[in-house]
């Protein structure tokens, strides 16, 4: 399926909502099995079915397009353009009976994000953009327009979320710096995941800061920043979406975040 991003956009905004049966049945279910990759990172089995279903998708619909997902690596020879799925994003949270995990897809052309999609199963709410298509969210079938970012120019005006301080580097110095930025803004608060993103999308949060994030965590924020008025970069501020660092926001506050990091 290709051509129309419209088009493209409403067919996988439905597969997408057609896997929240799936992912919900084992969300606070009691025989829920919480593994380890790897890496040590949790894995259950509503990551592995929730990805088979949307590649399955994306096989019949995208015949030969790469996929790089989180479970299950990549499929095809992904170069500039490429397919990106995180089945529940927040496997954590999801695996505690917290409500804040979410189903992300975006599609990569010509090494941008173009198209992503944010599903949060839980709380009713989907995110989506495509080329063509105005950032939107739609909660429960009420359809409303992205905002752009507030016109926040000071650190002692911004609400900073970020994804947790045990996922930052061992460096003391660049830890010290980030718990220092924290302190010179009106609030901080920890809201992990896709969660603290949704709020800045919303225009209620003005920077999110994250570390130990991947390309199929980012791809879809990208795009819905790009839309937005936002970007996102690293630590350093240079433009990325790969991680495994990144700063989102306006770009006003995203250089103030960059500069207190490296002060």
């Amino acid at each position: 399926m290709t051509g129309n991003q419209r088009t493209l956009l409403a067919w996988l905004e439905r597969e997408v909502r057609s896997c929240r049966p799936t992912a919900l049945r084992y969300f606070r279910s009691a025989s829920l099995r919480v593994d380890r990759k790897p890496d040590q990172s949790p894995v259950t089995a509503a990551d592995r079915a929730v990805e088979e279903r949307l590649r399955r998708a994306l096989s019949r619909a995208c015949a030969g397009e790469a996929v790089i997902g989180e479970e299950f690596g990549a499929t095809g020879r992904p170069g500039s353009s490429y397919w990106t799925v995180d089945p529940i994003d927040g496997t954590r949270a999801f695996s505690r009976g917290l409500p804040t995990w979410a189903i992300l897809i975006a599609k990569v052309e010509g090494g941008r994000p173009v198209l992503g999609l944010c599903d949060f199963p839980a709380l009713g709410i989907t995110l989506g953009v495509a080329r063509g298509v105005p950032a939107f969210e739609r909660e429960r079938g009420r359809l409303s327009r992205l905002r752009p970012p507030r016109r926040t120019t000071r650190l002692a005006d911004a609400v900073l979320l970020h994804g947790g301080l045990r996922w930052w580097p061992a460096r003391q110095r660049m830890r010290d710096r980030f718990i220092r930025l924290t302190h010179q803004c009106f609030l901080e608060r920890s809201y992990g995941d896709a969660y603290g993103y949704l709020w800045a999308l919303r225009g209620y949060a003005d920077i999110v800061v994250d570390y130990g994030v991947k390309v199929w965590d980012m791809a879809p924020l990208a795009a819905l920043a790009a839309a937005t008025g936002r970007v996102m970069t690293d630590f350093s501020g240079r433009p990325s979406w790969t991680g495994p660092d990144t700063v989102f926001g306006s770009p006003s506050m995203v250089r103030h975040v960059v500069r207190a990091l490296h002060a």
